[in-house]
C-alpha cells in the first residue's frame, strides 16, 4: 500500500465511522493529515484500523511540553472486539516515545469510551467550564469596537494569549486556519475587538448550535474586553441564549469533562516536573502494563529526577494515576503537596 492509497483507506474509514460533513474532512486530511502520524493496520488490503497523532505543544509551567493527540481512532465495524485498536494505540505509543514526546492527548468520541482508554492508561485531566447565558442577558461593550485584523494579526494575539495560561495546548499558524475555517462553515464567526487606542483585546470564537450559540474560547486582556467581545457575538446572533465553555477556576466541581491524558515517557515528564519545581522532593514508584519502560522508582530532588533502587516510596501509582496526580485532580495532589496543575485545551475539531 503506497502512501497516497494509504490516505485514502484512512478518509474512508474516518467517513464509514464518524460521518462528518465531507468538507471538514476532507480540510483535515489536505491541511493536517501527514502519513509519518498516520498509523493502521490492513487485512487483505482492506485498512481495519487507524488513527493519527497530531503534534502540538503545551505549556507547563516555565517549559513546554510535546503532546501526541489521538484523532481519528477508528476499526471498521466487522474487525471490532479483536483487540486492533489496544494494539494499534500502543504502537503509537512507541512511536511517541522514540520521538521523544511525553504525553498523548484525546477526546473519547462516546461517554463509554472513558472507561476503554482509561484502560489503556489515560485519565480524565481536561475539563472545561459551562457558563450559560439567557437570550435577555446584556453584555457591556464599554469603549471597545469590533474589528476585523489581518489573519498575521490575530493568530499572533491567539497564539500570545494562550501562552499566558500555565497549562494549555497551543495551536500552530496552520492549525489555527483550520479552526477558522471549520468555523465559518459551521455558520460561526471569529469576533474580534479592539480598545480606544486600536490595539486588539479579544477574540471570541463563536458556532450556532441548538437553536443557541456556543462560545468554543475566549481570549482577552482583561474581563472589560472579553465581556465586550461576548456583545458582539451577542449582535451577531440576536435572540439566541449563549454558553460559553471557559477555563475551570481553581476549587470548583460542577465541571463539563472533556479530554483524557496519557503519559508516554514517566522519567521525561517528571524530569519537567523536577524541574519547574527545585525544591520538591519526593519518591515515585510507577507502574505502566503496556509500557514496561515507564516501570521504576523515581526520586524527584533538587531539581532533577532519577531512578533508583529501594525498598520504601512516597507514593505507589501506575501511570494514570500518576496523570492525575501531576495532572491536578486528584485529592493525592493536595495530601503530598504535590504542585499539580490543571491542563486545559480548546478547539480541537473534535
Amino acid at each position: 500500500m503506497n502512501i497516497l492509497e494509504k490516505k485514502v483507506k484512512i478518509k474512508e474509514l474516518w467517513q464509514l465511522c464518524f460521518h462528518d460533513d465531507e468538507r471538514f474532512v476532507s480540510l483535515l486530511f489536505d491541511r493536517l493529515y501527514r502519513d509519518e502520524n498516520a498509523c493502521c493496520m490492513e487485512e487483505k488490503g482492506v485498512v481495519t484500523t487507524a488513527l493519527q497523532m497530531l503534534p502540538y505543544c503545551m505549556t507547563f509551567g516555565s517549559t513546554c511540553l510535546d503532546v501526541s493527540y489521538i484523532s481519528g481512532a477508528s476499526t471498521r465495524p466487522e474487525y471490532r472486539n479483536r483487540g486492533l485498536m489496544s494494539r494499534l494505540l500502543v504502537e503509537s505509543f512507541n512511536t511517541m516515545s522514540f520521538r521523544g514526546i511525553p504525553l498523548s492527548a484525546l477526546i473519547p468520541a462516546e461517554p463509554w469510551l472513558y472507561g476503554y482508554y482509561a484502560s489503556k492508561g489515560y485519565a480524565p485531566v481536561f475539563f472545561r467550564k459551562e457558563l450559560n447565558f439567557t437570550s435577555a442577558h446584556r453584555f457591556n461593550r464599554g469603549d471597545y469596537r469590533r474589528v476585523f485584523p489581518s489573519p498575521d494579526e490575530l493568530y499572533r494575539f491567539f497564539d500570545n494569549r494562550l501562552r499566558q495560561r500555565s497549562c494549555c495546548v497551543l495551536h500552530e499558524r496552520n492549525d489555527f486556519e483550520v479552526i477558522c475555517q471549520d468555523i465559518d462553515w459551521d455558520g460561526g464567526a471569529v469576533v474580534a475587538v479592539a480598545d480606544d487606542a486600536g490595539q486588539l483585546s479579544a477574540v471570541a470564537f463563536a458556532v450556532p448550535h441548538d437553536e443557541r450559540v456556543v462560545v468554543k474560547e475566549l481570549l482577552s486582556v482583561d474581563a472589560q474586553a472579553g465581556e465586550a467581545a461576548l456583545h458582539e457575538v451577542k449582535e451577531l446572533y440576536p435572540g439566541l441564549p449563549m454558553t460559553l465553555y471557559t477555563l475551570p477556576e481553581e476549587g470548583e466541581t460542577s465541571l463539563q469533562r472533556m479530554g483524557m491524558m496519557r503519559i508516554v515517557d514517566v522519567p521525561a515528564l517528571l524530569s519537567v516536573v523536577a524541574g519547574n519545581h527545585t525544591l520538591l522532593r519526593v519518591t515515585i514508584r510507577v507502574t505502566d502494563s503496556l509500557l514496561p519502560s515507564n516501570n521504576g522508582l523515581y526520586l524527584i530532588e533538587g531539581g532533577k529526577c532519577c531512578r533508583i533502587s529501594a525498598e520504601r516510596c512516597d507514593l505507589d501509582v501506575d501511570v494514570a494515576q500518576l496523570a492525575l496526580l501531576v495532572f491536578g485532580d486528584s485529592k493525592l495532589s493536595s495530601l503530598l503537596d504535590f504542585p499539580a496543575v490543571r491542563p486545559y485545551m480548546s478547539l480541537m475539531l473534535d
